[in-house]
């Protein structure tokens, strides 16, 4: 299924370089390899490899893995600031399921929970989606009917309509992530202004509605589900966006709309053709493209979409030296930073078969931030195959990142039918589903929708999604994240802290963009 990605990455990937977040993109040639806009758009096949850009944009720096002043963002740290590194650091770091033992600028600011406007890990995610944003405008620009039937392509219509489906599709997740992360932000499309201009600033009560309609306008014009579609958006990607975007509507000030998410989670559950990975730990392998479950990935491979972020960065930075980290796990690299804190490793039951950690010569608690043998090692991420072999590469994983899956659309059914909306015994069927999976066996089953509450199941999305991305938007719709939780570190102590500053449920937008766009006002108390 890969093997459809291999191509396209190493198309996609050094096609086109632009620059600027905060107006329409210049294009320049940066590399030999990168073309002017005017003679790569003449190319026929173009419209699929300026689509694959824009999926490499969510794995890879650019051009290849290291500092090159050819990769997307120029000037940063290229593993750092990739879409899957900056987009985990800010929903795991700043939360119970994750510490990290480096001491770079920025880290100490997210898992203590005291960042401010300069955190560069804010502005590395924050310059990642603009620039996505960038990218996806640029191609909506140049695919319009008029403009392919005057390049002389009107035979590959069908198809551009199929890649601008997908485009949008990203860039709406591309604008849901900065609506939840950071609230009012710059907002650009494809009809936006030409030339250097100051893009107006948008809030919530913009751009949730704007997101819904963008979604549901492409829904059905989306390529098929299929193994050789694997990796790319289809309409249960979006049906998983729009469930995503309803179930935290309240969050986002637009009142309940968990029927809606209802809606959306039962056409994924039920059309969907997606069933479990009858093995938890194989959605997390080499070879986890074989894994019935994942709904949207983010596509790594060893050899055509390598970085030093992404899954490299999950499993890396959670093996030690200690740990044997070739044989074990596939991937003989260990940078000794991040594990998990007492509050995550202490939730399992004996005999859950998602408890992924390394305990020898670990404390399960952190007293000591900077101590990496403190806190249970996670071993969730591997570049294994479930046959026991290894990835291709011994740097870079073959690992996917599992984005969306069916068991996150699972808890997600059982959350909204806890919040007044769907039907009670699918619920408890989809919940049941995830337990078995997990024990192997029916003792941890429930027979009715009142023998679990909101704590319980927030407890339950942290056993099953931890790692993956998802916590620091749980906490917060589940009202556990400023108030109502304690969990170590939070707050710069050891001891943690119930509550923290209100203003913590959003970021704040980085200084640099303020000072270079006299349109945007800072998010409150920051």
């Amino acid at each position: 299924m890969k093997k459809n990605y291999k191509k396209i990455f190493a198309i996609g990937i050094s096609m086109i370089a632009f620059t600027a977040c905060t107006g329409d993109l210049d294009t320049e040639p940066l590399t030999p390899t990168t073309l002017l806009s005017e003679k790569a758009w003449a190319e026929a096949d173009s419209y699929e490899a300026y689509t694959a850009k824009v999926y490499a944009a969510f794995a890879t720096p650019g051009d290849g893995p290291g500092n090159s002043s050819a990769n997307d963002i120029v000037g940063a740290d290229q593993g750092e600031a990739t879409f899957t590194r900056s987009y985990w650091n800010l929903e795991e770091l700043t939360t119970d399921e994750s510490m990290v033992a480096w001491s770079d600028e920025g880290l100490n600011g997210l898992q203590f929970d005291q960042w401010t406007s300069t955190n560069r890990f804010l502005m590395l995610n924050y310059d990642r989606m603009c620039l996505i944003n960038a990218f996806c405008n640029e191609f909506l620009k140049q695919t319009t009917d008029d403009k392919v039937n005057g390049r002389g392509h009107g035979d590959k219509l069908e198809a551009v309509h199929k890649n601008r489906a997908e485009v949008r599709a990203l860039r709406a997740l591309s604008y849901y992530v900065l609506m939840n992360f950071y609230a009012n932000v710059p907002f650009v499309d494809e009809n936006s202004g030409i030339g250097a201009y100051l893009p107006e600033q948008k809030g919530r009560d913009f751009l949730f509605p704007w997101i819904e309609q963008e979604l549901k306008e492409i829904i059905n014009e989306l390529p098929q589900k299929s193994a050789s579609t694997y990796g790319m958006v289809n309409k249960y990607v979006v049906d998983m966006i729009l469930a995503n975007l309803y179930m935290n509507a309240e969050v986002f000030g637009q009142g309940n709309h968990y029927a809606d998410a209802v809606t959306y989670l039962s056409d994924i559950i039920e059309n969907g053709g997606y069933i479990l990975e009858p093995t938890y730990k194989y959605n997390f392998q080499a070879d986890n493209d074989k894994s019935p479950e994942i709904i949207f990935p983010i596509v790594y491979d060893g050899v055509y979409a390598q970085s030093y972020g992404g899954t490299t960065y999950l499993c890396a930075g959670a093996y030690g030296d200690d740990m044997a980290p070739g044989d074990n796990f596939g991937l003989p690299q260990f940078w000794s930073g991040i594990r998990a804190p007492y509050e995550l490793s202490s939730l399992f039951k004996p005999g859950d078969s998602r408890a992924l950690f390394w305990t020898d010569d670990r404390t399960q608690e952190i007293k000591e931030w900077g101590n990496f043998k403190q806190g249970y090692s996670v071993v969730k991420y591997t570049n294994l195959t479930r046959d026991g072999g290894k990835g291709i590469d011994q740097t870079f994983p073959d690992t996917d990142f599992p984005f969306y899956r069916l068991a996150d659309a699972y808890l997600l059914y059982v959350e909204a039918a806890l919040r007044g909306a769907g039907d009670a015994s699918k619920a408890v069927t989809y919940y049941n589903r995830v337990q078995e999976r997990a024990f192997g066996n029916t003792s941890q089953n429930i027979s009715s929708l009142t023998e679990i509450t909101l704590d319980n199941l927030l407890d339950e999305r942290a056993r099953e999604l931890y790692w993956e991305g998802h916590r620091r938007t749980d906490l917060i719709r589940f009202n556990r994240f400023i108030d109502n939780k304690n969990w170590s570190w939070k707050n710069g102590t050891q001891s943690g802290s119930m509550k923290l500053d209100s203003k913590y449920l959003l970021f704040p937008l980085p200084s640099t963009d303020l000072s270079s766009n006299s349109n945007l006002k800072q998010n409150p108390g920051y």
